[in-house]
């Protein structure tokens, strides 16, 4: 098989995957396997060499096309994850001040200061 055909094939898999909805269960184990995708296709984009023919300059524009359609579904995964984050930041940080209230005000509240000396 040349290195277009399994590259076409891995980069197929690959969209499968990321068209799969990811819920906070298989999330893990879906970027687990993001990785494992990218660096298949990595080693496999390294051994791709021209002089191409038109059938695999065909298969070529295919084949970007998809990786089109992974990057913007990875970036739109990527900003999921980058908000998902940003929203248990926000509730650790709500989770304190609820347990704590008084942790932030200042120790010389209501006290006074004569500046006349």
């Amino acid at each position: 098989m040349s290195v277009l055909n399994e590259l076409k094939l891995v980069t197929e898999e690959f969209l499968e995957l990321i068209e799969q909805p990811i819920t906070a269960k298989n999330r893990e184990q879906v970027l687990e396997e993001v990785d494992q995708f990218l660096n298949k296709r990595s080693q496999l984009l390294a051994e791709v060499r021209p002089p191409f023919s038109e059938a695999e300059t065909e298969l070529g524009t295919l084949i970007m096309e998809k990786d089109k359609e992974i990057q913007l579904k990875l970036n739109h995964l990527f900003l999921e994850l980058k908000k998902e984050l940003r929203d248990v930041k926000k509730q650790q940080i709500s989770t304190e001040k609820y347990l704590d209230p008084y942790r932030q005000v200042a120790s010389n509240d209501g006290s006074y200061w004569d500046k006349k000396q």
